[in-house]
């Protein structure tokens, strides 16, 4: 616990060295939060006070800084922010029409800096677009990170890590998942499908990406394998299965040559990697999901409109649902605080306008861009950004993960560089 409060407080330190040795610049705000993402996630208030985490506390000092970017708004994004005013107002109405009001208002702080972080993001990229090649290099630098966690790990074991306390999934009767920079092996397997993706981007020439993509994209998807994470592999296969549709010759043809080597290796390679050995095992991890998928959506049918309120899974599970839990394998018992499935938190807690208004918000930049890009003017660019979505939206069927900050800045970046990827001087520099 002192490690992570000394490493919290160390990267703000860190933080104000670099804002101010740039000259206070919203480039140089938004490269340190990627370029330091892995330590994004460390918690800086407890979670009686919503649970506040490094990116938090750095967000809401960029919209006290950089005050006057929020106050004119333009047209283009004006839809978006209309959402956000919508859902805010759903969940606040859902919070105080809960159960457990105190709590649940709390911990809507954590959905405000999500939206400071877009808005600042999308308004540099429409003055700098070089920025975002720059913040890509960042993602980039967070694999090698992740990798050097997962080496170690498996080098001298699992007390290489930030956290006292791992989740539970990461030792299993088919053998070791490793977590990385994570505390969770699935958070760290949907973190490396989706930048897998950013591993195929040429600079050079978009649509083809050359030979060190396709090595440097296996090497992930093979760091990947070692977290054992089947619906982060689903989700990455869905990504490539956008692009074998989509685009270019060079990348249809290493995506057929990949998927049928990796099908002749796995009888060979079974015994290698924790993911091959857990899919034998996935009957059995579906029924007990389908259990706790069933009794979530009873929950929803209950409370359709306004749901539970924000952040109240765990207390309310607790109180009227108490089968919801694990037996760890000291005999203790885990509540859940979510229920195996992304799509269900949000509806349980937000209900059926909050989640539709909540999925507007990712469908409506995809569906543009991807508009632009057929109908307009070709950038290949933002199919890529595209497949990672999808990793994203596929994995978060099993797994809720908006609560690491991580996911969420790269997520919310991806967005962001749709929003922004059908802009003339973005494509002007794209060429």
């Amino acid at each position: 616990m002192l490690l992570l409060i000394a490493l919290a407080g160390f990267t703000l330190f860190l933080f104000f060295l670099f804002f101010i040795w740039n000259k206070y610049t919203r480039a140089s705000y938004l490269l340190f939060i990627v370029y330091f993402c892995p330590l994004m996630s460390l918690g800086v208030t407890p979670e009686a006070f919503g649970g506040l985490t490094v990116f938090d506390a750095l967000c809401y000092f960029g919209f006290v800084f950089f005050f006057k970017d929020f106050i004119i708004i333009s047209g283009k994004n004006r839809i978006y922010i209309s959402l956000f005013c919508i859902l805010i107002f759903i969940l606040l109405i859902g919070s105080l029409h809960s159960d457990f009001v105190q709590h649940s208002l709390i911990s809507m702080l954590s959905v405000f800096p999500i939206f400071i972080y877009a808005r600042l993001l999308t308004k540099e990229l429409a003055s700098n677009p070089d920025l975002r090649n720059k913040l890509i290099r960042g993602f980039k630098l967070s694999f090698w990170i992740a990798a050097t966690f997962i080496a170690m790990q498996i080098l001298i074991g699992l007390k290489f890590t930030f956290y006292k306390d791992l989740n539970p999934n990461i030792t299993t009767s088919d053998g070791t998942r490793y977590p990385g920079f994570f505390a969770d092996a699935q958070v760290n397997a949907q973190y490396l499908g989706m930048l897998s993706f950013l591993f195929l981007i040429n600079f050079k020439n978009i649509k083809k990406p050359a030979l060190v993509n396709f090595v440097l994209f296996s090497l992930v998807l093979t760091t990947l394998f070692y977290s054992g994470g089947r619906s982060a592999f689903l989700g990455l296969g869905a990504g490539l299965f956008f692009l074998l549709l989509f685009f270019g010759w060079r990348l249809k043809y290493f995506i057929i040559f990949s998927a049928l080597a990796f099908v002749a290796v796995i009888p060979f390679l079974k015994d290698s990697f924790v993911l091959f050995q857990r899919l034998d095992s996935f009957d059995d991890s579906y029924q007990f999901r389908a259990y706790i998928w069933k009794e979530a959506y009873e929950i929803f049918t209950n409370h359709q409109v306004l749901g539970i309120g924000f952040g109240n899974y765990k207390n309310y599970v607790e109180r009227y649902s108490a089968d919801q839990y694990y037996v760890l394998a000291d005999g203790g018992i885990l509540m859940l605080d979510q229920p195996e499935n992304g799509y269900l938190k949000v509806l349980t807690e937000a209900g059926f306008f909050g989640f539709i208004i909540s999925l507007l918000l990712i469908i409506i930049p995809i569906a543009k861009a991807v508009y632009f890009h057929f109908t307009l003017k070709k950038n290949y660019l933002i199919l890529l950004f595209t497949a990672s979505i999808i990793c994203w939206l596929v994995s978060f069927n099993s797994l809720y993960t908006l609560t690491d900050r991580r996911i969420v800045i790269l997520l919310v970046s991806l967005i962001c560089f749709l929003i922004k990827g059908y802009s003339n001087r973005t494509i002007q520099y794209e060429q």
